[in-house]
């Protein structure tokens, strides 16, 4: 599926992570690189775009996110499902002026009642200063890659969607970091929105003061880190509702099973604090 990745990049090309002797070569040319997030994240959503979500989706988010069916009882209505679309490398809405470039979610899935974005890493950290105001005599204002996907996520939703749920997952090769655990405390959301306020007056509409507590608990319950291995491990666990000797989804699901194998267990064979993936893993959604 990396159709989905050259049509999105258009002439332009794509980046990938240029770690010497880590190539598949045609020909000459030098195809794509087995580190890059971008291939990995086109060839498995680019498939699950086009397999029932009510499969391998609701395994995902019950089995890999734990989102628990009594805490979110209304993820699992059955007609949730019915408005389901993905997009790839979206770009969400940006404040005016020079506050920060465009946040590109990685992969953001809509739902009838809800919407979740991914962003996926392979040995990548969170970008821990993805953005700055730099307006002339203007203190700089920093973002890290957690809360502004957060935030601009949520804000987006709230803005195209309408009042749908929001859930944001890092989907990454390592464990979680502590600059994304920081924010299972709602009081750590709120204060980097309150901080952005003064600036970023748009979010005062989307945060209101007098349910900016309530809305901050809920994105920090809405939130979870997973390993590719979870995501392996759900799609293996679920079952396709499809007739006929030749079943389609099925051996696209066993496909996808096995990439995953085979790109856990090279990332898995890295050194786990390599700097040549570390150093490049800066993501190009986030400027």
């Amino acid at each position: 599926m990396t159709i989905v990745l050259e049509l999105k990049c258009g002439t332009n090309g794509f980046r990938a992570h240029p770690v010497k002797g880590k190539w598949i070569y045609s020909g000459n040319s030098r195809v794509l690189h087995l580190f890059s997030e971008d291939i990995l994240t086109a060839n498995v959503f680019g498939v699950l775009n086009n397999l029932d979500p009510r499969a391998w989706m609701v395994s995902f988010l019950e089995h890999a996110c734990n989102f628990s069916r009594a805490e979110f009882s209304s993820l699992y209505e059955q007609n949730n499902f019915d408005e389901f679309t993905v997009l790839l490398w979206q770009d969400l809405d940006q404040p005016p002026g020079t506050l920060e470039g465009i946040t590109q979610a990685d992969v953001l899935i809509k739902l009838r009642n809800a919407a979740v974005l991914i962003e996926c890493k392979g040995l990548s950290s969170l970008q821990a200063r993805v953005s700055t105001d730099e307006r002339k005599d203007d203190p700089k204002l920093w973002w890290d890659q957690a809360i502004r996907n957060i935030v601009r996520g949520y804000a987006y939703t709230r803005r195209h969607f309408g009042y749908r749920s929001f859930f944001f997952v890092v989907l990454s090769m390592s464990k979680k970091e502590e600059t994304f655990s920081q924010y299972e405390n709602w009081v750590r959301i709120k204060e980097q929105v309150e901080r952005r306020m003064g600036k970023d007056h748009d979010l005062g509409g989307i945060f209101p003061k007098d349910s900016v507590d309530d809305i901050c608990k809920e994105l920090s319950r809405q939130i979870r880190w997973v390993e590719w291995s979870e995501l392996k491990e759900a799609l293996k666990n679920c079952t396709f509702d499809e007739g006929g000797g030749y079943k389609c989804q099925s051996r696209f699901r066993d496909d996808l099973v096995n990439y995953l194998d085979f790109k856990i267990g090279l990332w898995s064979s890295l050194p786990k604090t390599s700097t040549e993936i570390r150093s490049r893993g800066g993501s190009r959604a986030n400027s």
